[in-house]
């Protein structure tokens, strides 16, 4: 099986895909190969997240199944100083406690509900030269950012937020995911892979 990616992967002008796109359900491949075209589509996804208005941005939301996120928590807040960050194959280890927090998602328009995420945990991820780094992360001291790089991580694994609600929380978005499965089938003649619960 091929685990690298081609420069085909990368997109040149990557563009959101919003739900219901099948690259949102699949579960994305590691990645390998850390080179030049990598590091390129990272800048590039940097370009969609702040177009979009976003502090997170995961890989298949522009279409590339590969296991890879930028974030900028830091957007967030006006006056704080920007922290872009690529996370390369994370993956969370010593997960602790819940806390709730209310999220939205560029690929999901108009839908915020509070999702249950844990409080505490340890990330592994590589950079861009493919070097190991971790770090802890504490919700419940303040760190947005373990906000952050749970729902992104979610992206990576084929999750979105939506499957975290319960059935009351979905059924007060059903209307919206109506109108996206509309607007996506108009655009693509295409069903997609909507929400069956």
């Amino acid at each position: 099986m091929d685990k690298t990616a081609s420069p085909a992967e990368y997109p040149d002008q990557p563009a959101l895909v919003r739900y219901p796109a099948p690259v949102l359900r699949r579960p994305a491949a590691a990645v390998t190969l850390f080179d030049a075209q990598l590091a390129a589509f990272c800048q590039r996804m940097f370009a969609v997240m702040e177009d979009e208005r976003g502090v997170g941005l995961a890989a298949p939301q522009v279409g590339v199944s590969r296991r890879i996120f930028v974030t900028d928590h830091a957007r967030r807040k006006d006056g704080e100083e920007p922290c872009p960050r690529v996370w390369i194959n994370p993956r969370i280890v010593s997960p602790e406690g819940t806390t709730v927090y209310e999220e939205g998602c560029l690929s999901f328009p108009g839908i915020y509900a509070k999702v249950k995420r844990h409080d505490r945990f340890t990330i592994h991820w590589q950079d861009l030269a493919g070097a190991e780094h971790s770090e802890n992360l504490d919700v419940g001291a303040g760190q947005f950012l373990g906000i952050v790089v749970q729902h992104e991580l979610d992206h990576l694994d084929g999750t979105v937020f939506v499957d975290h609600l319960t059935a009351v929380q979905l059924g007060l978005v059903r209307k919206r995911l109506k109108e996206l499965e509309k607007t996506y089938r108009e655009e693509t003649g295409k069903a997609g892979s909507p929400i069956r619960r």
